[in-house]
């Protein structure tokens, strides 16, 4: 019986790693997802001035994530 430690010591760090890992791949896929965005927004504008339009682009920037609003006038 006097072998046996608490396991709260070892599980809160458990638990720390975890969230860390979690949050690392969050951030991860919020930029990776940001990236991609830029380049289809990229590519959508470039497709519409091929075809004569005009591109309106506008970009709301928060903590991590980036909103758009593209219209394209022709």
């Amino acid at each position: 019986m006097g072998n046996r430690r608490p396991a709260g010591n070892n599980t809160g760090k458990l638990w720390i790693i975890i969230g860390l890992m979690i949050a690392v791949f969050g951030g991860g896929m919020t930029l990776m997802t940001n990236n991609m965005n830029d380049k289809k927004i990229d590519t959508m504008t470039q497709q519409c001035e091929n075809d004569g339009g005009k591109a309106i682009v506008s970009k709301e920037k928060n903590f991590l994530s980036t909103s758009y609003s593209f219209e394209c006038k022709q």
